[in-house]
């Protein structure tokens, strides 16, 4: 889902090296983005440089009940999925390693489902807008010495 200048090239790699499996959906409406999460199987962020921030997209999928794959990029990405509890995290541009991860979770049904329910767990304990509005003001009070 979404698209950016290699799509063209991405999308005739993988027809060469994956047939018809991989679909490239292009931009899609928030209600398509969900239900194409309740439709995958896992959920792939497979970043390659810090400009991944945080990987907002990662939640999603987690609220969804998707394991996740993510790659050890020095930011928020690595926080957010955490490994073994909520999906998988590879090295960043290592193909072999993220396709070990894939086949892992694709050939293991119980490990998607226990690592989705604790994606599912993680987002309703961390990233409510109730608890990230909390910690914000929690933050704002810490920094101005904890006066209101």
């Amino acid at each position: 889902v979404g698209d950016g200048p290699m799509r063209g090239a991405l999308e005739a790699q993988a027809r060469a090296t994956c047939g018809g499996r991989v679909t490239f959906a292009g931009m899609v409406a928030d209600d398509e983005l969900t239900a194409l999460y309740h439709a995958c199987d896992v959920f792939v962020l497979p970043s390659v440089t810090r400009a991944e921030a945080f990987g907002m997209v990662q939640i999603e999928a987690m609220a969804c009940g998707k394991p996740v794959v993510s790659t050890s990029v020095p930011s928020g990405v690595p926080w957010v999925n955490q490994h073994q509890e909520t999906g998988l995290i590879v090295p960043p541009a290592d193909p072999d390693a993220l396709g070990g991860a894939l086949r892992c979770l694709l050939g293991d049904a119980s490990l998607r489902a226990r690592l989705g329910d604790g994606g599912r767990r993680r987002v309703a304990r961390e990233f409510t807008a109730i608890t990230m509005a909390e910690r914000t003001v929690a933050l704002y009070r810490a920094v101005l010495g904890g006066t209101e």
